[in-house]
């Protein structure tokens, strides 16, 4: 609870919530849960646009120990379907939006025990939440909770199968809400707006902890729209925003005529900025502080350019700190293959430690002793340390594409594409987009003697993929490269290549705009 319970806490169109009301509407949240038979440890699933409902059910959840399970609202039922079944979830939230997915998903779940509607207007066997809450009490019995409990799962791509659950603490959401108030130089009068989805771990841990720790204000925004940004941003007099590399260059290209000078951002922080951006940002959009920073699902807030200090463009900036001088957060190490730390410019794979990493991979023990060793977690991504202690980012070692802020594993787009009847084998590598970031592309071996079109292709995709996980660029082959144990050498697919191939990106855009 705030220590200013009139202040306006949430902003929501052209809704709002105190501290008061909003504690009030999440402890109703709580009570519906314990009505519906969830207990402490158990999993609920949110399949939920960004939208206030999101925040009471997760926090509802959290109070009473229950474990928030976020999926992303573009997944289709077989990518919903194993989150829920891994997970063992007991419930899914959904919205209007995704309710047809959570009803195919009940239809084959062992675990589900119920699917409810976070808005008025449910259909029948379906909990109509919003009905439910308003019937629960404003008060809360208190459950003991420990710092180490468990407050979420966070699925996240898997290199070589499928989604990883990452497991984080009620510790670690809290330290890192303690963190941004020096990293972004937080205050009580600030408003943050989130415009990345709140079922990822930005959204969750930056803005939203971030904005509580601070007892500062939040503006949700259901979709990020570049056309809307700056007037959004002047409407709520907002003094800072989380944004990822595409979203960064999605503004600079805008028009000009869109941009409104009259904004009170004070602080953007974002995930690799390339120069141009970060120069547009500061000098075009007048924005004082734009932070670079870097963190994983597996570990947030590890690093980021100070913000009252040097900062190198480009550069992932240095080891996060904690306003408590005694609570060391992160250190950061550059290693070779044996785990031996490299001198200042050599290039490694990035491992850090802090109190901050997950637990471990739900139900994968296996997964989790490989990314957590010694008690370092081993990022998987090409790394280097200037003679000043800054750390820059090279490349991902592991086989993700990473598309507008999305990780995709290639391994499940693939195996999307391989098993139509009339493919052989598919390869899925990232090419470099305008945008920053990857876009996806696909080189398939089709059958001897079939033949299918480039539409036809995506259509397969799309009806089993979120459409951010499509390839916009397919390459038909007689055969692909392999090394000597047969597998196929991707390497040599991404030597040299661009955005080639038959681009698809039209054809998406004009199928996906009528959903």
């Amino acid at each position: 609870m705030s220590r200013h319970p009139d202040r306006i806490y949430l902003y929501f169109e052209d809704r709002q919530w105190s501290y008061q009301a909003f504690n009030e509407r999440v402890n109703q949240t709580a009570n519906a849960f314990i009505e519906l038979g969830i207990r402490k440890g158990d999993r609920v699933c949110l399949m939920i646009p960004n939208c206030p409902e999101f925040l009471f059910a997760w926090f509802g959840l959290n109070k009473i120990g229950g474990i928030m399970v976020p999926i992303n609202t573009d997944f289709k039922v077989p990518e919903a379907q194993y989150i829920v079944e891994h997970s063992d979830a007991l419930g899914i939230i959904a919205a209007p939006e995704t309710l047809n997915v959570a009803l195919s998903v009940r239809e084959s779940s062992s675990s589900l025990e119920w699917v409810a509607m976070v808005r008025k207007g449910a259909q029948d066997e379906v909990v109509d939440l919003s009905q439910l809450c308003d019937q629960c009490s404003t008060s809360l019995e208190k459950i003991p909770l420990e710092d180490q409990d468990t407050a979420s799962i966070i699925y996240t791509s898997g290199t070589t199968g499928p989604p990883k659950g990452v497991m984080h603490s009620h510790r670690s959401y809290i330290l890192c809400a303690e963190a941004m108030i020096v990293r972004m130089g937080l205050s009580s009068d600030d408003r943050l707006m989130i415009i990345l989805p709140l079922f990822h771990a930005n959204a969750q841990f930056y803005s939203t902890m971030g904005s509580l720790a601070a007892d500062a204000g939040i503006v949700v925004i259901p979709r990020f729209s570049a056309s809307e940004f700056w007037r959004q941003a002047k409407r709520y007099q907002v003094a800072q925003f989380n944004f990822i590399g595409a979203i960064g260059r999605i503004l600079v290209a805008r028009s000009p005529e869109e941009f409104d000078p009259d904004h009170s951002i004070r602080v953007a922080n974002g995930a690799y900025i390339p120069s141009d951006v970060y120069q547009a940002f500061t000098e075009r959009f007048k924005i004082p502080h734009v932070i670079d920073g870097y963190g994983l699902t597996e570990c947030p807030c590890v690093c980021q350019n100070p913000i009252d200090d040097l900062k190198k463009i480009g550069s992932m900036g240095l080891p996060s700190k904690h306003p408590n001088p005694d609570v060391r957060l992160t250190e950061m190490k550059v290693v070779d293959d044996e785990g031996q730390e490299l001198p200042p410019g050599e290039i490694g794979e990035l491992i850090v430690r802090s109190p901050l990493m997950m637990k471990g991979y739900f139900k994968d023990p296996k997964q989790t002793s490989e990314a957590m060793r010694g008690g370092w977690l081993y990022t998987g991504d090409f790394s280097y340390k200037d003679e000043d202690g800054y750390f820059f980012f090279i490349d991902r070692k592991k086989d993700i594409i990473r598309r507008r802020g999305e990780n995709i594993s290639s391994v499940e787009v693939e195996t999307v594409i391989n098993a139509h009847p009339k493919v052989v084998e598919s390869a899925v590598v990232a090419v470099p987009s305008f945008l920053s970031e990857d876009e996806v592309k696909a080189f398939i071996v089709l059958k001897e003697g079939q033949d299918i079109t480039p539409e036809g292709m995506i259509n397969w995709c799309l009806e089993r993929l979120a459409n951010f996980k499509v390839p916009r660029f397919l390459e038909f082959r007689g055969t692909l490269p392999k090394i000597s144990s047969e597998r196929i050498a991707k390497y040599l697919l991404r030597e040299g290549t661009k955005e080639t191939g038959i681009d698809m990106r039209g054809y998406i855009n004009k199928l996906t705009s009528r959903q």
